[in-house]
Parts: C-alpha cells; structure tokens; sequence
C-alpha cells in the first residue's frame, strides 16, 4: 500500500503543482514511470541540480526514503517537500536510528545500491554492515561485538530466514529485527499456492524491482515459471501443452501492466 499511496499521489501532487521534482524514479518499473513522467512531474536523482536549480519549487520523496542528510539538504533549500516515504520504511530507518544510538553494530540484509537501503544506512551512521546473500553473511566480519540484523523491508523472506540462520550460529547473542514488508511476503505466498495450481508461472514487473525479483526466483522453485515486463518477452511456443497459466506481479507493478497481459494470454484459445 505504501507504494500505491506514493503512486497515486505523486500523481497528484503533479496536477496540482508546476515545477516539481520527483527525487529518483518512485518505483523500479519503466511502465509506472511513464504514467508519472506523462502527469507532468520531472524525474531526477541528482540532490545538487535539484537544490541548485531555483525554478523548481516542490520535491517528491519517493517510497524508498532517503537518508537523514539528504532529507536535511532539501529542507534547507526551502523547497517545498513532499515525503512519501512509505510507512514500513520509515518504521525501519526509524528503528535503524535507535538501534545506532545504542551503540550496535547494524548487519542490513539487502541490495547494495539500492535506494532504500542507502535511506536506511544514513540512519545508521558508520556502525553498519550490508549483506546481499548466504556468502556474505558466512563472510561476514566475527569480531563484531554487539550486532542486530535488519533488512530491507522487500527482500526475500526465505533467504531472510536463511542468514538469520548463519549470523546466529557466528553471533548467538545476534538480535534479530524481521523488517521485512508483510504484504509483500503476502504477495508472495499466495503467487506460491498459485504455483501449484497451474501449468506455467508468469511473473510480470520490472527486472529492475527488487521485490519481484523476489517473487520471482519463489515461485520458480515449485513450476516452470518465467519474468516478463510486455507482451513481447512472451514466447507462445511455452504454452504448448499448458491449460492453466498463473499471472502475478510484484508491489511495483501497476495493475494495467498486469492487465494488458492477461487480456493477451486470454485472447489465446489454448489456455485458461
């Protein structure tokens, strides 16, 4: 939901106001992006250009936050701001803050690079640490004397369990934060069931999203199951002897991209 709330209402926020900048795509999906750029709004992830640059009078924060010092540049260039943030992240970097103050060594499961987890890290002052996988955490640094282990709020869930698993056997006195977004485990777990009620999994989004990514490399593990974005990554040929296909996107997905590829296995006679 948080990141409908930030899509409907950037939107919004782009009728009502000329001049406005929305601080880096609001979610990893180009075809979301063209709804946003076609309302009027200006996309652009560099802090100094925006700040810089006097005609523009209103700055979007995306869902995925930004970090402390980010937030504080753009409320002193007296810019109207806009903070979408979503509420689970916020919740996080909140979190993420308290656990600084107190000293911990703060262990982030989650995509380098990625803009909420450079969001999150900012609250983390320097005491931070950021795993993407199993060999990270096996890797990870053992003299670490008071760690806590968070992640960002859209990775996978079983993968989650995993490290948790690793880092506790490295650290027993390890505290474990489950950060992880509920309604996109939700997501995931009845795209799951679906998967072993059809023939073929389709999972549609953007490949740069990491919760479909998620959703994804899930669903895989129980049927055949394959990534699109449109209608042109769909190979007919994989239909062959399929009755039942099964369709879900990820968060980021918007409803008429998952629409606009149902209509066009539906307008197929061979599967239902």
């Amino acid at each position: 939901m948080g990141v409908k709330n930030a899509f409907k209402k950037s939107i919004e926020i782009g009728n009502m106001n000329q001049n406005t900048i929305l601080l880096g795509d609001i979610v990893h999906n180009r075809f979301a992006i063209k709804q946003i750029i076609e309302s009027g709004l200006i996309v652009d992830e560099n802090i100094d250009s925006i700040i810089n640059n006097k005609a523009i009078k209103n700055v979007i924060i995306r869902a995925h936050g930004v970090s402390p010092e980010i937030e504080k540049q753009l409320r002193e260039s007296k810019k109207n701001i806009y903070d979408l943030t979503c509420p689970i992240v916020k919740k996080v970097q909140l979190l993420t803050k308290k656990l600084s103050n107190e000293n911990h060594e703060i262990i982030i499961f989650g995509k380098l690079n990625h803009p909420e987890v450079i969001g999150i890290q900012g609250y983390a002052s320097s005491n931070f640490i950021i795993i993407s996988n199993t060999s990270d955490a096996e890797n990870i640094n053992r003299n670490l004397l008071n760690p806590v282990l968070i992640s960002q709020t859209t990775m996978n869930s079983k993968e989650f369990i995993q490290i948790s698993t690793i880092l506790k056997e490295i650290f027993p006195h390890l505290t474990i934060y489950n950060t992880l977004c509920n309604n996109t485990i939700k997501t995931q777990e009845y795209a799951i069931k679906l998967s072993h009620e059809v023939d073929l999994m389709i999972v549609i989004g953007d490949k740069k999203s990491s919760n479909t990514i998620s959703l994804y490399n899930k669903v895989k593990e129980n049927i055949e199951t394959i990534f699109v974005e449109d209608i042109q990554d769909i190979d007919i040929a994989l239909f062959k002897n399929k009755n039942r296909i099964g369709l879900a996107g990820g968060s980021s997905t918007p409803d008429y991209q998952i629409e606009k590829i149902k209509k066009f296995i539906e307008s197929l006679e061979t599967v239902t």
